[in-house]
């Protein structure tokens, strides 16, 4: 999609990159990509990956990326839902978390 996104990080690592405080990420694990294994949205990047941490576990990487207009909850969605879209048509599948799984 275009999207200029940031370096790997650890999960456990997540407050030393200086991150957005809005913006998509995903998160996936260093020798199962792809496919990814989830891709998100947030207003508030630090509480949410903490969240993801105890899902994902500290060894899962993630990247966020800031495009522009995400102010308002119904534009992160939109991109969120146009990633895990452009996800499936590369892979053939889901993110591995997306849905539950």
């Amino acid at each position: 999609m275009g999207l200029e996104w940031s370096g790997p990080y650890q999960l456990g690592d997540r407050l030393e990159p200086d991150l957005p405080e809005v913006g998509v990420y995903r998160i996936w694990y260093e020798n199962d990509a792809p496919p990814l294994a989830y891709i998100g949205e947030t207003k508030a990047f630090t509480s949410r990956l903490r969240q993801h941490e105890k899902t994902f576990g500290s060894e899962a990487l993630f990247s966020v990326s800031i495009p522009d207009g995400m102010d308002a909850k119904h534009k992160r969605t939109e991109v969120e839902t146009d990633l895990i879209g452009a996800h499936y048509l590369e892979t053939k599948r889901s993110p591995t978390a997306q849905f539950g799984n």
